[in-house]
């Protein structure tokens, strides 16, 4: 079952730049520059109007298309039941190319998408509460953006992309490469200035896993 996160939350304007990169790879994440800026059922103007964004919001990015020459991104919109258009103008990368084609900026969208999306349960997709466990630690920013999630308990199937709670070392660095930083037994994964992967581990495995924004 594909569970998503709600990914349409108002960011402060300080929080990190609306770049001028080209989205390099899909999914990943989105920032809109417009107000009010409708998103449609079909990328069309014709099509029917789902909803609309505010400046600075952030959205999942998950394609993009060109009809008559320009281009339409595909998103993953708030209460709707399928993904939907934004005029390819109104929305930029939140994070830059290299960051988005890191193993470190893919994990991001895979952790956006996984976990539960805010603590109004106000979400894009299904979501059942099969997240509500003691285990999973979330923490949310003023805007109400998913700030910093937290797993352990090796006997769930608990993870972030591909690495799960008792995974090896090996593994994670088989995925993820050597870490940015070692301090005693947490490992630390950089996604530029954006965000931070904490892997606690204890006798070659991982028993604590931890994303948060910078």
């Amino acid at each position: 079952m594909r569970k998503i996160f709600a990914a349409a939350i108002v960011l402060l304007v300080s929080a990190p730049a609306m770049c001028a990169e080209k989205f390099e790879v899909f999914p990943t994440v989105g920032v809109c520059t417009g107000s009010y800026v409708r998103y449609r059922a079909e990328p069309s103007t014709d099509s029917d109007i789902w909803g609309r964004l505010s400046e600075g919001e952030r959205v999942i990015v998950d394609g993009q298309t060109a009809v008559d020459g320009e281009v339409w991104y595909e998103i993953l919109p708030k209460n709707a039941q399928d993904s939907a258009f934004v005029f390819g103008k109104y929305l930029v990368p939140f994070y830059d190319g290299e960051v988005q084609q890191s193993p470190a900026g893919r994990m991001i969208v895979s952790v956006l998408q996984t976990y539960c999306p805010n603590k109004d349960n106000d979400y894009w997709g299904e979501y059942d509460g099969e997240f509500d466990y003691p285990e999973i630690k979330r923490r949310y920013n003023r805007q109400g953006w998913l700030s910093r999630v937290e797993l352990w308990n090796p006997s769930k199937d608990f993870g972030f992309g591909d690495i799960r709670i008792g995974d090896s070392v090996s593994k994670l660095t088989d995925i993820l490469g050597e870490p940015d930083d070692e301090s005693g037994s947490e490992l630390h994964y950089m996604a530029g200035s954006y965000a931070t992967f904490t892997f606690r581990v204890r006798d070659g495995k991982i028993t604590r896993m931890i994303y948060e924004e910078e």
